[in-house]
């Protein structure tokens, strides 16, 4: 009976650390597009392609950071 209830806590989906994963990606995915949004001809901005550069490497760190974070969470802090 306890081995089913330990293999039962090891089998759950720590739900934080997922939404860490996703949010993670998506800062990621938002850094790219502002980084190569006009040269792909996706969009117009009227800010400096220097700025979008800068905003688009925060975005992408961001984004890295959060995955560290999810990813440290789900397969490195088992009990």
């Amino acid at each position: 009976m306890e081995q089913e209830r330990s293999g039962k806590r090891n089998m759950s989906i720590d739900y934080r650390s997922l939404g860490e994963l996703i949010r993670g990606l998506f800062f990621m995915l938002f850094g790219l597009f502002a980084i190569f949004a006009e040269r792909l001809g996706m969009g117009q901005f009227r800010v400096s392609q220097t700025v979008l550069y800068i905003f688009g490497g925060v975005l992408i760190a961001y984004g890295i950071f959060r995955v560290y974070r999810g990813v440290k969470n789900s397969f490195f802090n088992r009990n």
